[in-house]
């Protein structure tokens, strides 16, 4: 059997694994081995191990990551001190290929040193552009780190054979969230109210902000701008989640526990929805936003408007219904509006491919050479356009 190591450190980014994750298990050639690192392991954002460990996978290796301090040079030491950690995780595992997803540090960590190791790793959402977020550069060097590469879009692919990877490496093969909305069962509104103790009226926002530190701004102007332009919007109500584990992280979550506490007769605050939770009060929700990815993945796909808040996303591919106002409460506010009068573009949901994903994807895995050492040859554009 191919043994299959498959990273998660983020509630969000286990949410894009989980119909993957079960494909693995069901797959009579492939065993999984679920490495669990991030906020998944800490109290403060919902200890969300919980929830792998409630959806019946069992966890081959934990490895403690962040110490609580979001400074940038506590952040380096983290990501430091977390690379022999994943090292005698993956040497104990010894798994034939490492999956990891996006972009975020501990991504990174976990790539850097399954690449000293000589395992393979499976990069999915490569080729992709963040332009406002430190996440552009890590993205580029996982990228450069995998042998196989699942990418979301046609433009994403060719820009991973930009960076120098080999075509028959490089798969076209839709975004996992694509899948995750297509087998969905969303709860019914009054359901998601009960179970998180929230209000879902009309018209509702759905906000996640996350800190980025390469942004237009700095993130504690940045979110107090959205907050502002939220509470300018008359008779709008709004359920925030939490931050991820970022630079500056702090900063934006006092912030919006001041704002929750001040104005909770139209505000209400879940730390982690859980995938199901979180997407089916998308679906309930008038409009979603900040700066997540869900502002321009799940929307779309879910038929919701959104408003996008700052560079963290710049650089993806935008629905229509996605609005990009100036970071001003001003802005932020209009932009609310319009998506409330309908007066958005429509959504467009097949800009991140069809279902499948994970079967295609497990095929790739079962069925690709994993060469030790993951030897690759650079694929220079410039020669082939000499030639």
């Amino acid at each position: 059997m191919r043994k299959v190591a498959v990273l998660t450190g983020t509630r969000a980014d286990y949410g894009l694994l989980r119909g993957l994750l079960r494909q693995i298990v069901r797959d009579p050639k492939l065993e999984l081995q679920l490495l669990v690192t991030g906020t998944h392991l800490r109290d403060e954002f919902g200890r969300t191990e919980r929830e792998i460990e409630k959806d019946g996978f069992q966890i081959a290796a934990s490895v403690p990551l962040w110490s609580g301090d979001d400074s940038r040079m506590a952040v380096a030491s983290d990501v430091g001190a977390g690379l022999p950690r994943f090292a005698e995780a993956l040497s104990a595992l010894a798994p034939d290929v490492l999956v990891v997803l996006g972009d975020r540090l501990e991504a990174f960590a976990a790539a850097t040193a399954a690449t000293i190791l000589s395992i393979p790793i499976a990069h999915i959402h490569g080729g992709e552009v963040t332009e406002g977020a430190m996440d552009e550069a890590l993205r580029h060097s996982i990228t450069k780190m995998s042998y196989l590469h699942f990418t979301s879009t046609e433009d994403h692919r060719r820009r991973v054979i930009q960076l120098g990877e080999e075509p028959e490496r490089v798969h076209f093969l839709g975004a996992p969230i694509v899948d995750t909305l297509a087998d969905m069962d969303v709860q019914p509104r009054p359901e998601v109210e009960s179970e998180f103790g929230i209000r879902l009226p009309q018209p509702t926002a759905l906000v996640t902000f996350h800190p980025a530190v390469m942004d237009v701004a700095p993130p504690e102007q940045l979110v107090e701008e959205l907050l502002a332009g939220l509470l300018a919007v008359d008779g709008l109500h709004v359920v925030i989640t939490g931050s991820n584990s970022d630079i500056g992280t702090a900063d934006v979550r006092a912030r919006i526990d001041t704002f929750v506490a001040e104005n909770g007769d139209r505000v209400d605050f879940v730390e982690s929805f859980g995938q199901r939770g979180y997407l089916s009060a998308m679906a309930a929700a008038a409009v979603v936003a900040g700066n997540s990815s869900s502002t321009v993945l799940e929307a779309p796909v879910l038929g919701i408007p959104s408003v996008l808040v700052g560079d963290r996303q710049k650089g993806r591919p935008l629905s229509p219904s996605i609005a990009t106002p100036e970071p001003r409460r001003e802005a932020i506010a209009a932009a609310l509006h319009a998506a409330l009068e309908g007066r958005s573009g429509a959504p467009e949901a097949a800009v991140f491919g069809r279902p499948g994903f994970a079967q295609r994807a497990t095929t790739v895995l079962r069925q690709s050479a994993l060469p030790r050492p993951p030897r690759k040859t650079f694929h220079d554009l410039l020669k082939e356009s000499i030639s």
